[in-house]
């Protein structure tokens, strides 16, 4: 005979990467069926809605130069400088995930978790729903995944948060605030569902692919290896009139080594992760004065390698990231639009991330980070500062940002948060382009 009871327990949501984001309480039925241990059935979700105010200088522009990479904000508009008012969603989008846990099966589980995102973004034109295409509420499948596991391990199939750039995610505190914004539709805010958080100011975006990982039981202490083909990305430029790597004849390669423990009495977690990736290029670019390019018969590969960790010292947390790599673009999309310059050669990217939170107690938490990112331009970027052309181009080099955040935990539910951030881009002439963004909101997880 079936039996259905319904029960609450507060847990880390961890059956799926995006779901361990915060702890919340999880609404399961227990499906009792000829099998007295039973199904598992849950849904967790994670709401949030923030005021956002901000203030930025215009892009850079002087006569005769072209600047490659202009980013504005969530507040500055279109071309710009000033102030900017938006209702938007933080960095996480809102999110509403299903989860399925099967009774042992021979010491082994089988879990899956589907989750569904989107936004509280207006479109473009800010009074109607939108289609996503104008700027606003895209609906979203991040998660569709199944873990199957026991002693020996576990194996993982489906689309899923990636290894390289997940932890660095995780640890982020603007995973409960808003952080950087990307303005792509020249709106004030972002076209994208969400803000960019920390993301391209100390690490790079882990994105959300299709992939089939292992990962090792725990060993030697603690220890466990994580390793996982993905599916690969076409590699692009930022210049017009480039190359691009769209021939995608092999997967991406992503693996790491994390341990949990602690040292002394201290809780600790460390991390190290690798990437790797091979396209072909296609297209042909704009050459300049000395300059040549011996046609696409040559593969771009991308590599990086990361570092990091967070340990727990009292009332103190203390975070730390860093990455290094070829074709680490400054847009913190690894693989994506500026990871090669216009005649396809990498980009050298690195950067880091440094963060403490204090926690008063009674649910009250005050954090402060700083991260940056840097990219070495190629010998084909620097020939075109060199130019005698009427028009000179310049690429970004690098982008930093500081930022204050002070959480409070109204009940296990609900949190209410302010924030502080403090950006500048840089470009390779020396100009620059600051912004201060404030926000207020409430993120409630359940």
């Amino acid at each position: 005979m079936r039996r259905i009871s319904l029960f609450l327990t507060t847990a880390l949501c961890s059956i799926g990467a995006v779901s361990a984001l915060s702890p919340s309480a999880r609404a399961e039925i227990v499906l009792m069926g000829n099998d007295p241990a039973g199904w598992v059935f849950s849904v967790d979700g994670f709401l949030n809605v923030f005021v956002t105010n901000s203030t930025s200088d215009s892009g850079p522009s002087k006569a005769n130069r072209t600047y490659r990479n202009v980013a504005y904000s969530i507040g500055s508009g279109s071309t710009n400088s000033g102030n900017g008012m938006h209702v938007i969603s933080g960095f996480v989008p809102e999110t509403f995930g299903f989860n399925v846990k099967s009774p042992d099966l021979d010491g082994n589980k089988l879990t899956a978790r589907l989750s569904l995102q989107t936004s509280v973004n207006n479109p473009a034109s800010h009074n109607w729903d939108g289609d996503g295409a104008s700027g606003g509420n895209v609906g979203l499948i991040r998660e569709a995944f199944a873990t199957y596991g026991g002693s020996w391990g576990e194996i993982q199939g489906g689309k899923s948060l990636g290894i390289f750039g997940g932890q660095a995610i995780m640890n982020d505190m603007y995973i409960f605030g808003v952080g950087a914004g990307l303005n792509s539709k020249g709106q004030g805010y972002n076209a994208l569902n969400t803000t960019v958080g920390g993301i391209g100011y100390g690490y790079t975006y882990a994105g959300w692919n299709g992939n089939v990982r292992y990962t090792t039981p725990a060993f030697a202490g603690g220890f466990k290896a994580t390793a996982g083909i993905f599916e690969p990305n076409t590699v692009g430029s930022d210049a017009s009139n480039a190359v691009s790597g769209t021939k995608t004849t092999v997967p991406r390669f992503e693996g790491g080594l994390n341990w949990a423990g602690k040292v002394g009495s201290a809780p600790t977690a460390l991390y190290a992760n690798a990437t790797w990736q091979q396209a072909g290029l296609t297209g042909t670019p704009t050459l300049i004065t000395g300059q040549t390019y011996a046609g696409n018969t040559k593969n771009v590969s991308i590599y990086g390698g990361e570092i990091g960790g967070k340990v727990s010292i009292g009332s103190v947390d203390l975070v730390a990231h860093g990455y290094y790599g070829e074709g680490m673009g400054l847009s913190g999309a690894q693989l994506s639009f500026d990871s090669i310059d216009a005649k396809g050669e990498a980009k050298t990217g690195y950067g880091f991330y440094a963060q403490a939170g204090y926690n008063f107690g009674q649910g009250t938490t005050l954090s402060a980070r700083y991260g940056a990112s840097y990219v070495d331009q190629t010998a084909y970027e620097k020939a075109e500062g060199l130019t005698s052309a009427s028009t000179v181009t310049y690429t970004m080099t690098s982008k930093d940002m500081a930022g204050v955040q002070l959480r409070h935990e109204i009940n296990k539910w609900v949190r209410v948060v302010g924030e502080y951030n403090y950006l500048t881009n840089n470009w390779s002439d020396g100009a620059s382009q600051k912004e201060q963004i404030g926000a207020v909101g409430v993120v409630v997880t359940y």
